[in-house]
């Protein structure tokens, strides 16, 4: 049987119209940062609910019973797909930065503590003056150092690590619409692989039949063996199909099994969708002005962009920052010792006496102000403009290709709402003019080539059938998934 498969609908070209852009390649600086549907089947609904597009309890990946809905999946990709653990990983590491840039507000306090061996001339610690003799002490010191100023260069690091982790939240939104889309579409090549199964299975069986009722016919005499090698050769070829179609849907098994990091030891099967309410969607009307306008507000992959701007701004005052002088204060506590001091009489003086009678204490300020530094200061704010003119192009550049693919997916779909209604109507007819053939058959009115090619138009109508069916259906998925974000 010559089948049409749907390869321009569940090609990656879908994946990059949906998502708009990758999900990763936005940043102020120009490197990568990242950064219910009801399981009962009379409750199925043909519209992504809003609550599978929030957040799930950590429990959303076990396992259960029964085959998975696509809102299954959804859930499960959320609990355990990997690049969405990945993403949350980098807000992370963008929380722990700027915990440590707000830390970095306080003072710093340090204690030291070191021991040393003389031999030969050196000073000893305790009088301060030349002693050429071997011994052994060493000094303890407290410090306590606070930044007063320093051109708001821990201010602006604080903000900039705010917009950080707001950027790598979008990406991590963007890498969620990403995993989501991926799922929706192998759902459907898996769909659309149970379907042609079926009818491949049917095609077997009525080929089989018929090639027992022209087996009987050639014992009584009544057909030759032309009839036979006709019917075995088409049946030979039907199972070579179906080897082929199980492959594919094996692979998409794979393809989604991967998607849910869901472990290979376990059986894993898809819920049929309902698609007796393709007549609603055939009359959804989408205006493409209005629903490009609200795409563009809210797609995490323009809100990452405007983040990484904000970041890139902030940068730059950081790099401005090291033109302004510093400012600190700071205090110390310092003593010392000499294992071998000894007093006026010759008594070794303890080590807690050295220490009480050596103990220093001093505060300090100090202003640090910057002259020439190899233009290294001026060298970063022209970079740091750089990537506040790189961050802005690919905000720009994420605008034109959200709006460019956001109206491509909309005109898929309206054009998938004709295709079905013509395909429909084909379908159906080419099912009656099968069936004339079949009679005519029977009555030996016409050969079984030409029944075979009869049967040949009508798998050929049942597969783009098939294809339509699912691609309307899921084109709408996709329109009300990347809506939802």
């Amino acid at each position: 049987m010559k089948r049409e498969r749907s390869a321009h609908f569940f090609s990656n070209a879908i994946l990059i119209t949906i998502i708009g852009v990758h999900p990763f390649i936005f940043s102020a600086s120009g490197q990568i940062r990242g950064g219910n549907i009801n399981n009962s089947e009379k409750n199925k609904s043909t519209t992504i609910e809003k609550t599978t597009l929030e957040e799930e309890p950590e429990n959303s990946g076990v396992r259960k019973n029964g085959p998975y809905t696509l809102s299954d999946c959804y859930n499960l990709a959320r609990a355990r797909n990997i690049g969405l653990k990945q993403a949350q990983n980098a807000i992370n590491t963008n929380q722990i930065d700027r915990k440590t840039a707000q830390y970095n507000l306080l003072p710093s306090l340090s204690y030291d503590l070191g021991h040393f061996i003389s031999f030969g001339k050196n000073i000893d610690p305790v009088t301060n003056t030349f002693v050429n003799q071997r011994f052994s002490g060493g000094s303890t010191a407290l410090s306590l150092q606070l930044q007063l100023f320093s051109g708001f260069n821990k201010i602006n690091t604080i903000k900039q690590s705010a917009y950080l982790i707001r950027s790598a939240e979008y990406a991590r939104k963007s890498a969620e619409l990403e995993v989501l889309t991926n799922i929706t579409l192998t759902y459907a090549r898996l769909l659309l692989g149970k379907e042609e199964l079926s009818v491949q299975r049917n095609n077997i069986q009525s080929t089989t039949k018929e090639l027992e009722v022209v087996k009987e016919k050639i014992n009584v005499g009544r057909l030759s063996k032309y009839e036979f090698y006709t019917f075995n050769a088409r049946l030979n070829t039907e199972q070579a199909d179906l080897v082929s179609i199980q492959n594919d849907s094996l692979s998409a098994l794979q393809d989604l099994r991967q998607l849910l990091n869901f472990p290979y030891s376990e059986k894993f099967e898809i819920a049929p969708i309902d698609t007796t309410t393709l007549s609603k969607i055939i009359t959804a009307n989408i205006s493409p002005e209005k629903y490009l306008e609200d795409i563009l507000i809210s797609h995490p992959a323009m809100k990452q962009a405007e983040m990484d701007v904000q970041a890139a701004h902030l940068g730059e005052k950081i790099a401005k920052s090291s033109f302004y002088p510093s400012l600190s204060v700071g205090g110390n506590l310092v003593s010392n010792y000499n294992i071998g001091e000894q007093d006026t009489n010759g008594g070794k003086i303890p080590l807690k006496t050295q220490l009480n009678d050596n103990l220093g204490q001093n505060i300090y300020i100090s202003l640090s102000i910057p002259i020439f530094s190899q233009m290294q200061n001026a060298n970063k704010v022209k970079k740091e403009k750089i990537n506040i003119s790189n961050a802005e192009l690919a905000m720009q550049d994420a605008k034109n290709t959200i709006a460019t693919n956001t109206l491509q997916i909309i005109n898929d779909f309206n054009g998938a709402k004709q295709k079905f209604t013509a395909i429909l109507s084909a379908w159906e007819e080419n099912k009656l003019s099968y069936n004339l053939y079949k009679e005519k058959y029977r009555l030996g009115q016409i050969s079984s080539v030409e029944l075979l090619a009869a049967r040949d138009i009508l798998n050929t109508s049942t597969s783009k059938y098939l294809q339509a069916k699912l691609q309307l259906f899921f084109q709408y998925q996709l329109l009300e998934l990347l809506k939802a974000f």
